[in-house]
């Protein structure tokens, strides 16, 4: 662990009666010896450790404010557990600091291991739970996906990829062109049903677990179309 990472030292000494605490409630025993290892990292200031004893195993998550808030991901969880979506138990939280911990849905992904051979049926699970995504109700407290976060992110393709990626900007008429497109776009989504929208839900965010699939990422869920 390098010594200057002040937040992972903090972290493993919020963990450590958190660990007990569980293991004593749940009937685990005494906490065992263990390692903290990177799990995964994301776009974003959080990052992931796995704790991981010889038969147990268990994810930290480290998501330091102001530039990220804990609360979504709890909230959203809690909801998504209620519809039966497999998503990581929130074992332990403390909201102010940024930490949490969280079950472990395990290390393969769906983009790990689709091929031509399991792609129907791991996909036939992943619409199963994306159905039980859209029959949740919408007065749930999320964010709207509302006229403005459609079109930020539809910015993201001239921004990110022809800007960014291709080195290449719109002419004046390309412009004009874009914005009518996006404008059709914008409108075409407004006009579907609202649903709790995953924002993000593809291969790398689903897991395979029991039940398939785990599902990760979820705390940027919205209603929308």
């Amino acid at each position: 662990m390098p010594q200057h990472d002040q937040r992972l030292l903090d972290l493993c000494a919020w963990l450590e009666p958190r660990l007990q605490d569980i293991f004593t409630h749940r009937g685990w025993g005494p906490v065992p010896e263990a390692s903290l290892i990177p799990a995964s990292s994301d776009a974003s200031f959080r990052r992931y450790f796995r704790w991981q004893a010889a038969d147990r195993s268990l994810i930290v998550m480290d998501a330091p404010p102001p530039q990220e808030n804990c609360r979504p991901f709890v909230e959203v969880a809690a909801l998504l557990a209620e519809a039966g979506i497999h998503v990581p138990e929130v074992l332990a939280e403390d909201l102010e600091r940024g930490f949490l911990l969280l079950g472990d849905l395990g290390r393969q992904t769906y983009l790990d291991v689709i091929d031509e051979d399991n792609a129907d049926g791991l996909f036939a699970d992943a619409i199963q739970a994306l159905l039980a995504f859209q029959a949740l109700p919408v007065s749930a407290q999320l964010p709207r996906y509302d006229e403005a976060l459609l079109r930020r992110e539809l910015q993201l393709f001239p921004e990110w990829y022809v800007q960014r990626h291709l080195g290449y900007s719109f002419s004046p008429a390309q412009q004009q062109l874009w914005e009518r497109s996006c404008r059709l776009l914008i409108d075409a989504a407004r006009a579907q049903p609202s649903v709790l929208v995953h924002r993000d839900y593809m291969p790398r965010n689903l897991m395979i677990s029991d039940p398939n699939p785990g599902v990760l990422d979820f705390q940027d869920a919205v209603i929308g179309p």
